[in-house]
């Protein structure tokens, strides 16, 4: 009867700790700070010289789409408790893969941001840093393969914007 006792306390016991620690551990690594409940989305700045504006519309819009579907801040146009700026620094092409005879097959696309989240209320920066993204495509795609290699490379940048700001990175 004593060994059916300690069983059920050890039993017990694990419960406890494993529910102790679920309730200590976030997945989101961090949360947004909670005087800060609105949110004014600059247009993405282009300093690439890539010299396609169409790059900094679509990461504009993507960002804007996330996080109006994250929830976590109300976007206002102005005056918002924080602001999100993005600057693309750099569009760069390398090459991947040479074929025999020494072609080109692939071609690698990446796309590096600065990113500084800015909290307005404190007047402090929340968070500043580099973001990078890329895709690869195959050179027989030519210049569709690589306006559709940027956009994927842009649309990463934008969850991965995301997440730096609500997981507070």
């Amino acid at each position: 009867m004593l060994i059916l006792e300690k069983k059920y306390y050890f039993i017990f016991l694990i419960l406890v700790i494993s529910i102790c620690i679920y309730g200590c551990y976030s997945f989101t690594g961090g949360s947004a700070p909670s005087h800060l409940k609105t949110m004014t989305i600059q247009n993405v700045n282009d300093n690439s010289g890539f010299g396609n504006p169409l790059y900094r519309e679509i990461l504009t819009q993507s960002i804007f789409d996330l996080f109006l579907n994250d929830n976590t801040y109300e976007i206002v146009d102005l005056s918002g408790d924080s602001r999100l700026n993005v600057v693309i620094n750099s569009i760069r092409e390398t090459p991947v893969s040479v074929s025999p005879g020494e072609l080109e097959t692939e071609r690698k696309v990446e796309v590096l941001c600065e990113v500084e989240f800015y909290d307005n209320i404190k007047k402090s920066v929340i968070m500043k840093k580099t973001i990078s993204s890329y895709d690869i495509y195959q050179v027989s795609e030519s210049q569709q393969g690589r306006d559709n290699s940027i956009r994927v490379a842009l649309n990463q940048l934008a969850d991965d914007i995301l997440l730096a700001v609500v997981s507070g990175w």
